[in-house]
């Protein structure tokens, strides 16, 4: 009757009226609902204060991250600083090294001129007069001088002669020490065949060149040392049988100047690159013992080792660049 009575009166109003069964229905719901809002703004609110908790965060790890990159970055720049100040004072170390080779270099070439001019003049006018006076006596004596004294005195004119030759050569020897080197590449084969053109177009011992390939080196002087070597070479090879001088390349840094002459005697190994040292007598070969000590000179300026050794019956002089190749 309740419903019937109801459903009347909405239709006269024109609103839907509700049984208490319904509107207590109802209420539950609209009080679900709102249970439901009151745990979504709840949940709203923590998510927002998640949200400003994690930006907080991440702007303070930002401050650090951008803190630490400034530290690195001052550390870094302290770094370049030190390595700046310590490339300069090494620079000023060089360059004080550099000044000093230059002024011992200097020194020395003052040395070796003041040598060669007393050489030149105080050394050289007693031999003049050795010369001159074992002349003049030989000419006294005339056709009348003992066979003895004539000896004597061509002996004495002999020996004059050959210490200005060793003074000459000393002169020569000390200057290589010191001279500046104009260092430069130039091509192997290019420079020996010149060596031999100049020197050795007459040879009695045939010299064949195989090498190629290019050394940095200071070209009058390393000519000079290939010239000492390939003479070296052919003077103790003439004496025998078929003689022959190879020049070739173990390796592109290392040359061997190979003949098959008498050699010298394991005697003379640690005295073979000496100044006037002669591993043989004068009634065996001509020589004065500076071919070998120049060579050796000219070879330790551009920091090459020069090796002589008997293998079998050849000599081989061989010539090592450094293990960077080149100086």
């Amino acid at each position: 009757m309740l419903r019937l009575l109801l459903k009347l009166l909405s239709f006269v109003t024109g609103q839907r009226l509700l049984t208490p069964e319904q509107a207590a229905s109802q209420q539950l719901e609209l009080n679900d609902l709102r249970s439901k809002q009151t745990a979504l703004e709840s949940l709203s609110s923590k998510l927002r204060s998640e949200m400003k908790r994690q930006q907080a965060l991440a702007r303070e790890q930002l401050k650090e991250t951008q803190k630490s990159h400034e530290q690195m970055l001052l550390a870094q720049q302290s770094e370049i600083d030190s390595l700046k100040e310590a490339l300069g004072q090494l620079n000023l170390s060089v360059d004080i090294e550099t000044q000093r080779q230059m002024k011992e270099n200097n020194d020395l070439l003052s040395q070796l001129n003041w040598l060669s001019g007393t050489i030149a003049h105080d050394f050289r006018a007693p031999l003049r007069a050795i010369d001159a006076y074992s002349f003049f006596l030989a000419d006294d004596l005339g056709e009348n001088a003992p066979p003895e004294a004539s000896k004597s005195l061509e002996e004495i004119r002999r020996n004059g002669k050959r210490m200005g030759v060793l003074l000459d050569a000393l002169i020569e020897y000390l200057r290589l020490g010191v001279c500046p080197l104009n260092v430069q590449l130039h091509d192997l084969n290019e420079t020996l065949l010149q060596v031999v053109n100049e020197h050795f177009g007459f040879s009695p011992v045939p010299i064949e060149i195989q090498v190629q390939g290019k050394w940095r080196f200071d070209k009058p002087m390393m000519m000079k040392a290939f010239k000492e070597l390939l003479d070296n070479a052919v003077k103790f090879s003439k004496p025998v049988e078929s003689p022959k001088i190879i020049v070739r390349q173990s390796s592109p840094s290392n040359l061997e100047i190979i003949d098959n002459g008498v050699g010298f005697s394991e005697t003379h190994d640690a005295q073979k690159f000496q100044l006037f040292h002669r591993m043989h007598g004068n009634d065996e070969f001509e020589g004065e013992g500076i071919g070998l000590a120049t060579a050796e000179r000219i070879a330790s300026r551009h920091h090459i080792t020069l090796k002589l050794n008997r293998v079998g019956n050849q000599t081989v002089a061989s010539l090592q660049l450094p293990e960077r190749g080149s100086f």
